[in-house]
């Protein structure tokens, strides 16, 4: 996830520094954005995660239902689908 994160930093940069090369970005105007780039990637990423977290525990739930005999096959991919 940390590489992911610096990647979409440099592309960031990147692009940013060659729109302000051919004038449409200016940095000393424009920086605030970067900012917020970076708040919305933070939270994003902590919202998926927390996502798969939890969609593992249920299947996890689920499955342990199944090896217990409380729920048939049927009902296991039922619950596993959503």
């Amino acid at each position: 996830m940390n590489r992911i994160f610096w990647a979409i930093v440099f592309i960031v940069l990147g692009l940013w520094i060659w729109l302000s090369n051919l004038g449409y970005l200016y940095f000393k105007r424009d920086w605030p954005i970067l900012l917020v780039i970076i708040g919305i990637y933070i939270i994003l990423s902590g919202v998926s995660s927390t996502m798969k977290r939890k969609s593992r525990r249920d299947i996890k739930k689920v499955l342990k239902e199944l090896e217990e005999g409380k729920i048939d096959a049927d009902e296991a991919a039922r619950k596993m689908r959503g």
